[in-house]
């Protein structure tokens, strides 16, 4: 009965270990980097998920009321309804209704009722407020949407779209959203992830009058 091993088998022994001890850590990083890349697929499929609801819906609280665009504080004045030619600026005779009258855009930011049914409805910021953007919630990733009043942009030359948010008493013709979305504290990682940016603005819902073919 053979006690020992030979020389081939002992170099054999040795190779299978050796292969072993390379494959398995490249097999668990792979899995790890798979991982990861599922997690920031799956984030960022969320975050464009929840900006395509929040840009379909309608633009302020008051809009849920009066589909007509409203009247807002500290807007630029040239984007106002004309209340002789019924419609405003941008837009054409059917495509731009509006009437003097309308109801006032909401300056707040946030939930008026227990509804999410306009856009401002969404501003949660429960992600940090820096660069970072990491969650402080529990979690691999979180999502955080912040929509503020920006200036509207300019009626000629280069437009410009602004991000400094408008004093809180301040309503405009231009609504920022913005969604992020960071690493949490579950995760090994931080910072972020993603970021999308949409500036909506108070146009009403468009109304074309028509006639059927006869």
């Amino acid at each position: 009965m053979r006690k020992a091993l030979t020389l081939i088998e002992l170099i054999l022994s040795m190779v299978i270990i050796g292969i072993v001890f390379t494959v398995i850590p490249r097999l668990v990083m792979s899995m790890n980097q798979s991982t990861q890349v599922t997690m920031k697929e799956e984030a960022m499929y969320n975050a464009m998920t929840q900006m395509g609801g929040i840009i379909n819906l309608p633009w302020d609280n008051g809009n849920t009321q009066e589909p007509q665009i409203l009247n807002v504080t500290n807007g630029v004045t040239a984007y106002d309804c004309n209340s002789t030619s019924g419609y405003r600026i941008g837009g054409f005779i059917g495509g731009r209704n509006c009437i003097a009258t309308a109801l006032n855009a909401s300056t707040i930011i946030g939930k008026e009722d227990t509804e999410y049914n306009d856009i401002d409805d969404y501003h949660d910021t429960n992600i940090t407020a820096d660069k970072n953007c990491s969650g402080v919630l529990k979690g691999l990733y979180k999502i955080g949407t912040t929509i503020t009043y920006v200036d509207d942009p300019a009626t000629t030359g280069n437009t410009t779209l602004n991000t400094v948010a408008k004093a809180p008493n301040q309503s405009s013709n231009t609504k920022r959203v913005l969604v992020r979305v960071g690493y949490g504290p579950d995760s090994k990682l931080s910072g972020c992830i993603t970021s999308l940016e949409y500036h909506s603005f108070n146009i009403g819902h468009i109304q074309i009058n028509s006639r059927p073919w006869n």
